[in-house]
């Protein structure tokens, strides 16, 4: 529900009307120009959603809350690069890596159809596109966003979700970062140094409510009995740009997203920037964008996908705001030191699923690679029998420098496994060399009748100790050398035991939820049997 100025905040600054139909423009003459002289023409009235392909949406942004939504311009030279292969006739890969948001899966759950994933921001973005630049079969799009997860799983397993070469990388994380700011530079820096992709961070924001205990800090519930779009109250409960004392933690993730942001010089796009005003001044209500606190509704999903769209196509020189043009279109600037001082990549994080898993082999005895007939995501090292060993050659682990607390030194592995209702064993979990780890068992059997799941055992990791029995002259000192042996005694009378997966991640990654990986892992699979559609 819009509303109009009458019960403005006073310490709010005036919001020019949010536009209802007619729609308002979508506040760029660029992508004004364009539509009128593209192939698919339009008339030279204020653009429609759904001239855009954009469903679900009766309302565009104006002018001023689009510029409000850019909270940094950032370094134009890669988003140049991407409009010189528009103007030239390219097709163009866009791609979005994030959370449940980009994923899609509250969006899909509140609708009940996987295609929602044609309302989701960057589907918008990519079918703006289409319209503007069009193509043959169009431009290629494609969702590498895992529900539940964030940039402590992100920052391993990027490449996995990620097409190659792509163009544009859209980066949501706003809502799943959970503190872990270092994590989410990490991965900062390993998507700039991909080869030629522009990045754009954009920003869903955590929307705050004052519940019935009298509490600023709650996550809005649409179950709540409370008039969001009438309570004054409501309105103010909003604490960006507010005094120190209002702020939320949920802000704090991102302002240091934003100064990760300046600090690199990668374009931000914000919900915060472009909203938070208008909802503090009763002009625009939060369930009128979002279907929760943190997950956007159609409408919601629309706005950011228009402010991102400004973003790409309009040169920060164009604004009128004196950002001067980058020298060189398409040349990414050097990295700077890190922010953070855990900020740099990690050098021992491994992240390997089905046949990358080779690559860590170092001998078998009875496990062996297959798909077992199941498709490409169901790829695995395989053991049928008792005694069937595997051993693997991970990165080994060094003793910390000085200064490091032990949970900065503590390095942490996931294992990914099959886990069944029938035929599976159990397996003996050994570190020796140059790692150590407690010995455990894991057992792959599931009473549960039918059910067959990607599960994850997180091992503990540490370097190797004054206290620890010598290693033995014929190791390898270049590897943490982890082995699995299948035991002779099992509670389904076999002794099937199956490797879907490693991640290898330093103390962040300690972190990470079970169910968080194994949504990422069924992610993961479902895209090889599906061939990674756009």
């Amino acid at each position: 529900m819009l509303r109009g100025r009458a019960g403005a905040h006073a310490l709010v600054p005036p919001v020019e009307p949010v536009g209802r139909t007619p729609l308002i423009d979508v506040g760029d003459a660029v992508v004004q120009n364009a539509l009128r002289s593209s192939t698919n023409a339009v008339p030279a009235a204020a653009p429609h959603a759904a001239q855009f392909g954009w469903s679900q949406s009766s309302t565009l942004l104006n002018r001023t809350l689009v510029e409000r939504g850019i909270e940094h311009w950032g370094n134009d030279a890669r988003l140049c690069a991407v409009r010189k292969r528009l103007a030239a006739g390219e097709r163009i890969t866009v791609a979005a890596v994030g959370g449940s948001i980009t994923a899609g899966s509250r969006y899909a759950a509140g609708v009940g159809s996987f295609g929602a994933r044609e309302f989701l921001y960057h589907r918008k973005v990519l079918s703006a596109l289409g319209k503007l630049y069009p193509q043959p079969g169009g431009h290629i799009g494609h969702n590498g966003g895992v529900p539940g997860t964030g940039p402590t799983y992100m920052e391993h397993c990027v490449h996995d979700h990620l097409p190659s070469p792509v163009d544009v990388v859209l980066l949501e994380y706003a809502v799943n970062t959970d503190g872990h700011a270092a994590a989410f530079e990490r991965l900062l820096r390993t998507l700039l140094l991909l080869p030629r992709a522009a990045l754009v961070v954009v920003n869903a924001h955590h929307w705050r409510a004052i519940a019935h205990d009298g509490r600023t800090d709650k996550c809005w519930n649409p179950r709540w009995p409370v008039a969001m779009a009438t309570n004054r109250t409501q309105w103010a409960a909003q604490s960006f740009h507010q005094p120190a004392a209002m702020r939320d933690l949920h802000n704090r993730d991102e302002d240091a997203i934003g100064k990760l942001a300046a600090h690199y010089a990668v374009p931000l796009v914000s919900m915060r920037g472009a909203l938070v005003d208008a909802v503090r001044a009763g002009e625009l209500a939060i369930p009128s964008f979002m279907r929760d606190c943190k997950h956007p509704s159609g409408e919601g999903h629309t706005f950011l996908a228009q402010i991102a769209l400004h973003r790409i196509l309009t040169p920060p020189n164009a604004t009128g705001r004196g950002v001067p043009p980058d020298a060189a279109c398409g040349a990414a600037p050097p990295l700077p030191s890190p922010l953070h001082a855990d900020g740099r990549q990690l050098p021992q994080s491994v992240c390997a699923r089905g046949g990358q898993l080779q690559r860590f082999v170092r001998h078998t005895d009875g496990f062996a690679m297959t798909d077992e007939g199941r498709g490409a995501g169901k790829l695995g090292l395989v053991a049928k029998h008792a005694a069937d060993t595997l051993a693997l050659c991970l990165p080994p682990l060094t003793q910390p420098t000085a200064g490091a607390t032990r949970r900065e030194a503590a390095r942490v592995l996931w294992l990914g496994y099959l886990r069944s209702y029938e035929h599976m064993g159990r397996a003996r979990v050994t570190c020796a060399d140059g790692c150590r780890c407690a010995d455990d068992v894991i057992d792959a059997h599931d009473v549960k009748d039918g059910v067959s799941v990607t599960d994850v055992r997180r091992v503990q990791l540490r370097a190797p100790g004054r206290r620890d029995a010598p290693v033995d002259e014929g190791s390898n000192h270049s590897c943490c050398s982890m082995s699995l042996k299948v035991l002779p005694k099992s509670t389904s009378g076999e002794f099937k035991f199956k490797v879907m997966s490693l991640l290898l991640g330093g103390a962040d990654a300690h972190d990470l939820q079970v169910f968080s990986l194994r949504v990422a892992a069924t992610s993961a699979q479902a895209r090889l049997d599906a061939g990674s559609p756009k």
